[in-house]
């Protein structure tokens, strides 16, 4: 499978970032809140935080890993140091 650069800028994946953050932790908090109330027999409320911790450690994860790829795959310049005489 042939891999294809993401033509996607900074910006782009930054502002990708927020939008990931607050879908996974609303899931997580959605997906905990019914945890709580169904399997375990009334409203609990740590399996909310719980649910939100996961949605939000997850979103940070992917967010790192898209700008560290992002900036890794940058042509860097080298430094050159010059002699003063």
């Amino acid at each position: 499978m042939k891999k294809t650069k993401d033509a996607r800028d900074f910006e782009d994946r930054y502002s990708a970032c927020f939008v990931d953050f607050g879908v996974k932790t609303a899931a997580g908090i959605v997906i905990g809140s019914m945890i709580g109330s169904f399997f375990l027999k009334g409203y609990k409320k740590w399996p909310m935080f719980i649910g939100g911790g996961l949605g939000f450690g997850m979103a940070y994860t992917n967010c790192e890993n898209s700008l560290n790829q992002f900036l890794m795959s940058m042509d860097p310049k080298a430094c050159v140091v010059k002699k003063t005489a």
